[in-house]
């Protein structure tokens, strides 16, 4: 018996499994050895090894109680998995490489839809998976699904592909965690990472590059995925959210994009989100918009929009504020993004017409699209004083 901190005690059949077991850090049942120089045998060994990946994966045990441990050796070319549609396995796996570029693997057949699709248990381990013509990528359809130290590249793709699939439209897919990855693209072609049915998955420290979509999302079950650590860039859309609640977007860098966020569900969590995103005055004209204070000094006055509801479309920061008392005296104005429930911001001022201005705020408030901006405004003498305000917004 062998003991694996974290994880429990395993039986260890044979030298190879204890070495293979030791180098992945998990308990697998069976280790299998893939690589261009065996001798395509049993894959037993690095001698005895099976020449194709799709040799091992037809030889790993399909009992839901299993674990096969399959080693892939670099190659000098690539691993062609050369199979029609989306060759799928329902074994439960975990592919192991040596490098994000030294087992590149391929599927060059013909008919091919995907390079590899798991129905089982599936990890992914420093592994090169390169697309052409029309090819998704890798397809996960059971939760717990993981990819680690990957690269993806689908410079060659001739039409729409996705790198990263996961799956859940026959079973909600939960639970996977995708960290360390590349994602180089066709700017017209890919989408780098597709959700479908997908919740509570978490992806990190991803670079994704050059793609027609970086991270897509559809049906309502998507729900609760958490990105941090991104970077998207010179891609025509970095994030595109269709449908799903509550998603976490914290630390992403966004810059070179045609477009960077095509929110359509707008309750979702952005924290910290760089990249260089242009400001513009909202409303566009030289009136502004009329906020009254109350009648009496030193009293609210109503809630007024300043941003309708549906006026952008995009995520976006309050970043400034242009005043014009028509009062020279002490004016207090508060924001809000929910309607008077909370205050993202609170300011005072003292001035004459046109010198109530406040400098760049640089909120960590990012509100999804769609949403309405109001103010509320008192003075310190009696009322009601008008002011008149513009906000300096920046779209992400």
């Amino acid at each position: 018996m062998i003991g694996n901190s974290g994880v429990g005690a395993c039986e260890i059949s044979s030298l190879n499994e204890a070495i293979g077991a030791s180098i992945i850090g998990l308990c697998v049942t069976d280790v299998l050895f893939v690589s261009p120089n065996g001798d395509n045998s049993d894959g037993s060994s690095w001698t005895k090894a099976y020449t194709t990946i799709q040799a091992a994966l037809d030889a790993a045990s399909t009992d839901a109680d299993d674990c096969t441990l399959i080693n892939i050796g670099p190659h000098a070319t690539y691993y062609d998995i050369n199979t029609t549609g989306d060759p799928t396995w329902s074994a439960n796996v975990i592919l192991n490489g040596t490098h994000r570029l030294w087992a590149a693997i391929r599927n060059t057949h013909a008919s091919a839809t995907s390079i590899m699709k798991f129905t089982g248990k599936a990890s992914l381990i420093n592994l090169a998976i390169f697309q052409t013509g029309t090819v998704d990528g890798v397809i996960f359809t059971k939760s717990g699904w993981r990819v680690r130290r990957s690269g993806f590249n689908s410079e060659s793709l001739t039409g729409p592909a996705a790198s990263i699939c996961i799956d859940g439209s026959a079973a909600l897919v939960r639970g996977g965690i995708m960290e360390d990855v590349q994602i180089r693209g066709h700017v017209t072609h890919t989408r780098a990472i597709h959700l479908d049915t997908a919740k509570i998955n978490e992806f990190k420290n991803i670079f994704i590059y050059k793609c027609a979509t970086g991270i897509h999302i559809e049906d309502a079950d998507s729900d609760g995925n958490y990105f941090h650590n991104l970077e998207i860039g010179e891609c025509a859309l970095g994030i595109d959210i269709d449908a799903g609640n509550n998603q976490l977007f914290k630390d992403i860098n966004l810059y070179g994009n045609t477009r960077n966020i095509d929110d359509e569900v707008g309750d979702h969590s952005y924290k910290n989100i760089q990249g260089s995103f242009p400001i513009a005055i909202y409303p566009d004209n030289f009136t502004g918009v009329t906020v009254a204070s109350d009648a009496v000094a030193d009293t609210w006055g109503s809630l007024t929009e300043l941003i309708a509801a549906n006026a952008i479309d995009n995520p976006f920061r309050v970043v400034g504020y242009i005043f014009d008392p028509d009062v020279s005296q002490w004016s207090r104005m508060r924001f809000t993004g929910d309607g008077g429930t909370t205050y993202f911001d609170d300011t005072m001022f003292d001035g004459q017409k046109n010198l109530g201005t406040k400098a760049l705020a640089g909120t960590e408030f990012v509100f999804n699209a769609d949403t309405k901006i109001e103010a509320v405004a008192k003075v310190i003498g009696a009322g009601p004083d008008n002011i008149q305000v513009w906000l300096e917004v920046q779209e992400i």
